[in-house]
């Protein structure tokens, strides 16, 4: 029975000549281009990471260096704005799947960000935001604790608005935390 399902198989596949192959090749994607982009396409899992905590105005960032340069460094960058996006006046421990104003760089109350290569003396190169992900916040006070997942991220202008035909990153997950 396994027999004649293989030649069956193997017969589909094939062309009545057998000079002529019917099967098309296989179509790779093509490679990553980290020049242009600045980032890695692909983070994976990226495990437990230990970022800092800082202050904008009433909002609570993280910051995470994914990638000490040089050139630049790259940034995996949260922040928390309360009675913006998922939160009410407050910023709250939960699980927020990553929809509407948080996809927004404008309107987001939980704000996911790829900094790319960062310049000492210039500052960023370019920008990605989440337009998909969920993120869960185990504590939002110091130390904040939390975890990412399927984080797929756009590259944007300093406006906040999608580059035409620009690059894109994900992180399948992270555990960040601070101290």
């Amino acid at each position: 029975m396994r027999a004649c399902l293989v030649v069956t198989l193997l017969a589909a596949c094939g062309s009545p000549d057998p000079g002529v192959s019917v099967d098309a090749a296989k179509v790779v994607d093509a490679a990553y281009d980290t020049a242009r982009c600045l980032i890695k396409g692909d983070y994976g899992a990226l495990g437990s990471v230990t970022g800092t905590a800082g202050m904008n105005g009433t909002a609570t960032t993280i910051t995470v260096v994914l990638d000490p340069g040089p050139p630049g460094k790259d940034d995996f960058f949260i922040k928390l704005v309360p009675g913006k996006g998922v939160f009410g006046a407050a910023v709250a421990p939960g699980t927020y799947p990553l929809l509407g104003a948080d996809t927004s760089f404008v309107n987001c109350g939980l704000c996911t960000n790829l900094i790319a290569d960062i310049v000492p003396t210039t500052g960023p190169t370019k920008f990605y935001f989440t337009d998909s992900g969920t993120v869960t916040l185990t504590s939002v006070t110091p130390p904040i604790q939390g975890s990412a997942q399927d984080l797929h991220f756009v590259e944007v202008d300093l406006s906040g608005n999608k580059v035409p035909n620009g690059c894109t990153a994900t992180i399948a997950s992270v555990a960040f935390s601070t101290p």
